[in-house]
């Protein structure tokens, strides 16, 4: 992936774990030339998710990476066309999403500015970062929690309780989750080094959730290494070195090598209230800190979460969300966007990315 920070992500052993883990249903397209030589490669995932509070068949699209070649992308768009539209009728898909680097700019103009007749129209949905915490600045403090709010592992006898809240959250973000008792027991069975004792908790003096997350280290299926540094960050991965073995710190990875990072993972706060986020982000920090160097989340553009990240030291990488209508010819995307906009935060889970 191309852009100011150009990295990729290394899949091995098993380049469809990452796509079991996000859902049963999912499919990879290759494109060959007369040798059988790999010209292109995407992957399409298919679950349920909410719009408008209400459940239906999604898609994301990912992994798209193509040749250059105005023939063989001509092709390959009808392909994908087409398929999208069948997901249409076979399976009342109406909607499919996927993200970009912002600064990736050959393949946003590719895929999102085209202006080809021929092209899929991709809609600019909502922007993020991709942001990695590196370290904790010492000085700084929290917002406060409320006297009766505490931070806590999940227990068996919170199972119920998370899943319900996790469906609750999710069911007011466009394309969130839906957290069926199903679909929360496969997460919990089947994601590699994860279950239940991942999650924290915030729980008030009632009992009640009031937010969650669970660090997640996704590195037996997915790896981010990075090609190359600017200048700036170079300076910072090495001066950050220096001091963390007296820190207790994991050193950072140089480029070429596989980042030792974690995802916060089920990242949900009710009404995001900053104090929760921010006790959530500090109890994740103690749990990880001596064991991996950078720690990731997603933040949106006007996330009210925003200012709490001021007690941190990271990085960001620009990112964008765009949406695609299964159904050839729509062309009100404009209003198409606004109404999926209009419903709240997305419901993006950047680690199944």
């Amino acid at each position: 992936m191309q852009g100011d920070l150009p990295l990729r992500f290394d899949r091995a052993p098993d380049y469809f774990a990452l796509h079991r883990c996000h859902s049963p249903e999912h499919e990879v397209w290759l494109a060959e030339d007369e040798r059988e030589v790999l010209k292109g490669v995407a992957s399409l995932v298919v679950r349920d998710g909410y719009l408008a509070g209400h459940a239906q068949r999604i898609a994301y699209l990912g992994d798209l990476r193509l040749v250059p070649g105005r023939r063989l992308s001509r092709e390959w768009t009808g392909v994908v066309r087409e398929r999208l539209e069948a997901l249409h009728r076979e399976s009342g898909v109406e909607h499919a999403f996927c993200c970009m680097i912002r600064d990736n700019r050959l393949a946003v103009q590719s895929l999102a500015r085209s202006r080809r007749p021929d092209r899929l129209r991709f809609t600019h949905w909502h922007g993020y970062d991709n942001v990695s915490v590196y370290a904790r600045r010492g000085l700084s403090t929290s917002p406060r929690l409320k006297p009766d709010m505490r931070i806590v592992e999940a227990q068996p006898a919170h199972a119920d309780a998370l899943r319900a809240f996790l469906d609750a959250q999710s069911r007011e973000q466009p394309f969130g989750c839906v957290f069926s008792e199903q679909e929360f027991a496969r997460r919990l069975q089947t994601w590699p080094s994860f279950g239940l004792e991942s999650f924290l908790l915030a729980i008030d003096g009632r009992g009640t959730l009031a937010g969650c997350v669970a660090p997640w280290d996704a590195g037996a299926i997915k790896r981010i290494v990075l090609e190359r540094l600017p200048p700036r960050l170079q300076a910072t991965r090495m001066a950050f070195n220096v001091i963390a073995p007296a820190l207790g710190r994991p050193r950072i990875a140089a480029p070429g090598e596989p980042l030792r990072d974690v995802y916060l993972t089920h990242l949900q706060v009710r009404e995001r209230d900053p104090a929760v986020f921010a006790a959530l982000i500090d109890a994740a920090w103690s749990r990880v800190r001596s064991t991996h160097a950078l720690m990731q989340l997603c933040l949106f553009d006007g996330d009210p979460f925003w200012p709490t990240m001021s007690r941190f030291f990271y990085t960001r990488t620009p990112m964008d969300l765009y949406v695609l209508s299964t159904r050839e010819g729509r062309e009100d995307r404009w209003q198409y966007r606004d109404e999926i906009s209009a419903q709240g935060m997305p419901g993006f889970e950047i680690y199944l990315v």
